[in-house]
C-alpha cells in the first residue's frame, strides 16, 4: 500500500480554485458579483490587494453579501433549494442584515471543528478575533462555493451558524443533502457529532481603505496573537 502524506491529505480537503479565478482585478470581482446577484450596485471591498491576492494561498474565499436580500430571496438566486418555509419561519435570526458584506472564508468542502460544540467554536473563534455564519452569510457562501468549484459545501455534514441564532438561546445548523437540497435545524449549542462543525469568517479590519488603515491587520485562522482583534486592552 502507498502511503499518502500528511500534507496530502490536508490539501484534498481544500478544492483547487481555477487559474482565471486567482486574480485580484476588479473586474474579476465585479464578474463574480454580478454571477450571483445580476447587474446590482457594488459597495467597494475593504479588504487591500495584498490580502486578497493570498487566499489561493492561505485556502480562502472571498465572498459577497448585498444588504437586505432575505433568505428566501438568496435562496431564488442561487436557486437552492431548502427544506425551510422562510415566509413563515420567525425564528431565524441573522446579523448586519442592513449592511453590504465583504467577508473571507475557508475554502474547505466540509466543515472544521468536527466534533466540538458550537459554544467550544464559538470560544475559539472570539480568541482569534474571528466570527461565525449566520443563515445569510452561509447560502452567499454556498453560492460563492458552487462558483469557484461546481459543487455545493459541506454534502452530508452539518455546520453550526454561530453568529446567528435561532428562537432565544438555540442555534442554526444547516447542510446540504446528497440532492442538494439545503436542510435547516434548531439545535443547542452544547451539541456536538462527528458529522458536524464550524466555519469562520473574517470581517475586514477596517471600514474602508485609507492610508491610515491600510496597514491594519485582518485576523487569522490558527493565529493566537491579538492583532486582528477589533478591540481590545493594553
Amino acid at each position: 500500500m502507498v502511503a499518502t502524506s500528511t500534507a496530502s491529505l490536508l490539501q484534498s480537503s481544500f478544492p483547487k480554485i481555477k487559474d482565471s479565478d486567482q486574480s485580484s482585478s476588479k473586474d474579476n470581482l465585479v464578474n463574480y458579483v454580478r454571477s450571483l446577484y445580476g447587474e446590482i450596485d457594488i459597495s467597494e471591498c475593504p479588504f487591500i490587494e495584498e490580502e486578497i491576492n493570498e487566499l489561493s494561498e492561505t485556502n480562502e474565499l472571498l465572498v459577497y453579501l448585498p444588504a437586505k436580500l432575505t433568505m428566501q430571496d438568496l435562496c431564488n438566486k442561487f436557486n437552492i433549494r431548502a427544506n425551510v418555509n422562510f415566509e413563515n419561519e420567525t425564528m431565524i435570526r441573522n446579523t448586519m442584515v442592513s449592511e453590504d458584506q465583504w467577508f473571507i472564508v475557508s475554502n474547505a468542502k466540509t466543515p472544521e471543528l468536527i466534533n466540538k460544540t458550537g459554544i467550544f467554536a464559538k470560544r475559539v473563534y472570539e480568541d482569534e478575533g474571528l466570527h461565525g455564519m449566520d443563515f445569510r452569510r452561509y447560502l452567499a457562501f454556498a453560492a460563492t462555493f458552487r462558483y469557484h468549484f461546481g459543487e455545493l459545501p459541506d454534502q452530508t455534514y452539518w455546520c453550526f451558524l454561530l453568529s446567528g441564532s435561532y428562537d432565544r438561546s438555540g442555534v442554526s445548523v444547516v447542510g446540504f443533502d446528497s440532492k442538494g437540497v439545503l436542510s435547516h435545524h434548531g439545535w443547542m449549542k452544547n451539541y456536538k457529532a462527528k458529522y458536524c462543525g464550524s466555519r469562520y469568517i473574517v470581517i475586514p479590519p477596517r471600514v474602508e481603505i485609507l492610508r491610515s488603515t491600510k496597514s491594519l491587520k485582518r485576523s487569522r485562522r490558527g493565529d493566537g496573537s491579538a492583532e486582528g482583534k477589533e478591540s481590545g486592552m493594553g
